[in-house]
């Protein structure tokens, strides 16, 4: 298929008439990215993640990240957002970008909240399969699972009280009382929601998957950056 390129100096500009439905709903699809070479980005994204499930910014990461302009365009409108809807008073350097890579057989659930107001998922390599009934690490989410927490505190309290719905039996129980989207990512387009108010696991990659999937993940302001089980765990998984 022939590449084309995609100007963003333009493109974050979709973000203007959606900043409503993305409160409101809880998420909004960008353009897709499909015309970039994201076979060769995610080679070499892949060379420096060393078989790790989640591999915090590295150097192939960040300069995709800049041919995206993200910090030019991305991060000044979702930061003036935060502070203008949710009365964020962190610096806008409060992110937290991953790259996160799942193999063939990857069968775990972990349904969760983010810390972060914001996050933005960049699919770059999104495995084929043979069947329907083969799953390729599809984006599971539940919108608007909880309000806006408040504080440190109740933040925890939300975790906490979701943990019983954070497995694969959990996540059925939860969708016959709560509305469930799944986004399969195979039309290449970024799916920007609000982390710390959307529920979100990702099914498994199955066998019979072709290739590993590669999305990035770029979360946006911690409102509790000092005192969220978020920081901990961050600072766990990246041991």
């Amino acid at each position: 298929m022939k590449k084309f390129e995609i100007n963003f100096e333009n493109y974050w500009d979709c973000l203007d008439d959606k900043f409503d439905e993305l409160i409101e709903n809880g998420y909004i699809k960008l353009p897709s990215i499909a015309g970039l070479d994201l076979k060769n980005i995610s080679k070499l994204i892949s060379s420096e993640i060393s078989g790790k499930t989640y591999t915090e910014l590295n150097s192939a990461h960040q300069k995709f990240l800049g041919e995206l302009l993200i910090d030019k365009y991305l991060a000044p409108k979702l930061f003036d957002l935060a502070q203008r809807e949710f009365g964020y008073k962190g610096l806008i350097s409060n992110q937290y970008h991953v790259a996160r890579s799942a193999i063939p057989g990857d069968d775990k659930y972990r349904a969760h909240f983010d810390s972060h107001i914001f996050t933005l998922v960049i699919p770059l390599n999104i495995p084929k399969v043979k069947t329907i009934n083969d799953s390729i690490g599809e984006l599971i989410f539940f919108p608007n699972m909880r309000g806006f927490p408040s504080n440190a505190f109740y933040d925890f309290i939300g975790k906490l009280w979701t943990k019983q719905f954070s497995s694969e039996s959990g996540i059925k129980k939860l969708k016959k009382k709560k509305i469930m989207k799944i986004n399969s990512f195979t039309d290449y387009e970024p799916l920007l929601f609000m982390g710390n108010t959307v529920f979100h696991s990702n099914k498994p990659v199955s066998v019979n998957a072709d290739s590993q999937r590669l999305t990035l993940l770029a979360h946006y302001f911690d409102p509790f950056p000092n005192s969220s089980i978020g920081s901990l765990l961050r600072k766990i998984r990246l041991r």
